[in-house]
């Protein structure tokens, strides 16, 4: 399986980059973005990866990449006194919620890392009902309060735009509050519209609302079939997009797969769209 390059991997490498430049006498180094002079006419120019993008020199929208880096850990209580514990990262007027998948498994922290580098306030968090190496059964299920706290946190670091971004139960959970936080767009992957055990169902007036919205999910998904992952996109108000990658693996887990460059290029592409540059 790929792995993806993490931020701090990268750091390195350009600091190995520059060190080897600056002994190099009288000799510029460019990266080219461009065909060369031997290229068809026509070629496309060269597409840089979600990572690259975000470090790359002269980005105009890159925050500095210390900050970047900074893993801030912050708590925010719930409306019914749960105290949870978050990564924030970045700065800026538009906040990115990263909520993870049911199974507590911590999938966003590389690309809210990634997102907070074009300009934006990102976050991402547990679960309540989270524990090592286990999930408490009945606190998970209070998960909506969790996201209502994620949300009214942001707000109240000066967010004055919200994108919610989840897979599975944290994709339930962007779902369920998209009219209710005033997001201005929302991410899921693989979620279902309803969780019969948990009494919990998305209606459609939930996602009655005209900002973007983009669902994506593997096609032999066999955690949330992608067939429940339609049948939410189809409970949504127009605009939406659909999205479907090849193989099985589920939410986040799809980040470690071949296509997971491609799946965090999608993804931001949507984020930049509904908020260029953080603004």
């Amino acid at each position: 399986m790929k792995k993806l390059l993490s931020l701090p991997c990268l750091f390195s490498l350009l600091i190995l980059s520059a060190a080897a430049c600056a002994m190099a006498p009288e000799t510029t180094q460019t990266t080219a973005l461009v065909p060369s002079p031997e290229s068809s006419p026509t070629a496309e120019p060269l597409l840089l990866t979600p990572v690259q993008s975000a470090l790359a020199p002269g980005n105009p929208t890159a925050a500095p990449l210390d900050d970047i880096l900074k893993l801030h850990t912050v708590t925010f209580d719930t409306a019914d006194d749960a105290t949870i514990s978050g990564e924030f990262y970045g700065s800026g007027k538009t906040a990115v919620i990263f909520s993870m998948m049911g199974n507590c498994k911590p999938g966003w922290s590389d690309f809210a890392q990634l997102t907070a580098a074009q300009g934006f306030l990102t976050l991402t968090y547990p679960w309540r009902g989270c524990r090592a190496g286990s999930v408490d059964e009945a606190l998970i299920q209070k998960f909506l309060e969790d996201t209502r706290a994620a949300i009214t946190f942001v707000r109240e670091q000066g967010a004055d735009k919200i994108i919610l971004v989840g897979a599975s139960l944290g994709g339930a959970a962007s779902a369920k509050l998209a009219v209710e936080s005033r997001a201005s767009g929302i991410v899921i992957l693989a979620a279902p519209p309803s969780i019969s055990q948990w009494d919990f169902e998305i209606q459609s007036a939930d996602l009655n609302t005209d900002i973007p919205k983009l669902f994506i999910t593997a096609e032999n998904d066999k955690t949330v079939p992608a067939g429940a992952t339609r049948d939410l996109y189809d409970l949504a108000a127009e605009p939406k997009e659909w999205q479907t990658y090849p193989g099985s693996a589920h939410g986040t887990d799809l980040f470690e797969g071949e296509i997971g460059t491609e799946l965090q290029q999608r993804i931001l592409d949507f984020i930049l769209k509904v908020s260029p540059g953080g603004k």
